[in-house]
């Protein structure tokens, strides 16, 4: 990793696709940890809900129906407007969101631009990742993160 690269962010508008409900939302792009993507929700009263899933499932369900389990994105049409539906499911429940596909797009883009596919373990730091390996300062929660 030869910089630290700025978060990649973009912000837009949601909608829950069962009752249509907006709320404001914003995808997430952090170069050093290059195979994952964040999505963060405002669910009212300055609570953010964070989903992080895998760069590549949000990249492959762009185009069509991917993902299992509790994460799942899909192109799709809903009251003729063209969104990626993706399907959250937690021990809570389950939301069908719908994300603009131009917001999607857009996210994508500049990811690609900062960090091409095929490119990304060559933006993690090893060095620090061994290190708090070796420290036992690692959390689970993908590559760490320095300024």
């Amino acid at each position: 990793m030869s910089r630290a690269e700025p978060t990649i962010t973009v912000p837009f508008d949601a909608r829950l696709l069962d009752d249509g409900g907006k709320f404001p939302a914003e995808l997430a792009y952090r170069p050093g940890d290059p195979f994952a993507v964040v999505i963060s929700f405002d669910v009212g009263s300055g609570a953010l809900v964070e989903w992080v899933f895998a760069r590549e499932l949000l990249e492959d369900g762009l185009r069509r129906p991917a993902g299992i389990a509790d994460v799942r994105i899909a192109p799709i049409t809903h009251a003729g407007e063209a969104v990626v539906e993706l399907w959250l499911t937690s021990p809570g429940g389950h939301a069908r969101i719908g994300l603009p596909r131009w917001a999607v797009r857009t996210f994508l883009r500049r990811v690609a631009t900062s960090v091409p596919s095929g490119t990304e373990s060559g933006h993690i730091d090893w060095d620090l990742e061994l290190s708090l390996l070796s420290e036992g300062g690692l959390t689970g929660d993908g590559p760490s993160m320095t300024t």
